[in-house]
């Protein structure tokens, strides 16, 4: 159970979790950055239904979307690893239908 402070202190930082996650911060920097237990932070993001998780999956998400978006830029420039890299993507997608 997360303690409600840390929760309620991690809730109002919501933008803060989202630009960390944006600049690919692993969660132990983002813990210490936004000056909480790195445990707690971990708890929160585990929780789904907490607006924490929600904004930390929500960028991780816009994230590795821009990621995939300028893997087929350079696939379609001629990049061969490129090429390999969407194509597991591809696979992992149909994989999660």
């Amino acid at each position: 159970m997360i303690p409600a402070t840390i929760q309620t202190a991690l809730s109002d930082r919501v933008q803060e979790v989202r630009d960390l996650v944006a600049l690919l911060t692993p969660i132990p920097d983002m813990a210490l950055l936004l000056g909480v237990d790195e445990r707690s932070l971990r708890d929160e993001i585990d929780d789904i239904s907490s607006p924490v998780s929600l904004a930390y999956r929500e960028a991780k998400a816009r994230v590795a979307l821009e990621m995939r978006k300028r893997e087929i830029e350079l696939a379609e420039a001629g990049s061969p690893t490129a090429s390999q890299n969407i194509a597991a993507y591809f696979r992992q997608m149909v994989s999660e239908e």
